[in-house]
């Protein structure tokens, strides 16, 4: 327990409230995806505008996307890979970045399994590097009116 809190005390100040912060916002995220569906709560995070300003580079981004997969490990209730993203999406777009949505499957042992990933400029952020390559993707960017009914 030691190591982890000197772990945490060791980051920033605003490290700190971006961990903590993030810890609260995943079971929120996970209860508005499940009462709205991911186009509604998609669709939704979306309203809210792109801050202008300088934006934080590809380090910082990767550095937020880590914060957040931490407090998806120490968060209460749960927190799947989607909620995450999500979650880092508008964190993102909050301090004036746009990032792509990206969900893809695979076929392991007769079960199909899918998995939820931000890419910024093309790259995933929070995930590893060859995340793309293991899971097959949908051909671009996931809408809000992917997943709904004709």
């Amino acid at each position: 327990m030691t190591g982890k809190l000197s772990r945490f005390r060791a980051l920033s100040w605003s490290e700190r409230y971006l961990l903590v912060s993030s810890m609260l916002l995943l079971p929120l995220f996970w209860i508005a995806l499940r009462a709205w569906g991911l186009s509604r709560f998609q669709a939704w995070l979306n309203r809210s505008s792109v801050v202008a300003g300088a934006s934080p580079g590809a380090d910082r981004l990767a550095a937020i996307a880590a914060l957040v997969n931490i407090a998806g490990r120490y968060s209460p209730g749960p927190s799947t890979c989607l909620t995450r993203s999500l979650l880092l999406l508008w964190l993102m777009r909050r301090r004036g970045v746009c990032g792509e949505l990206r969900v893809g499957v695979r076929l392991v042992e007769d079960r199909l399994d899918a998995h939820a990933w931000v890419e910024y400029q093309g790259k995933p952020i929070n995930d590893v590097w060859d995340v793309s390559e293991r899971y097959a993707t949908f051909d671009g960017p996931l809408s809000p009116g992917s997943f709904s009914s004709p």
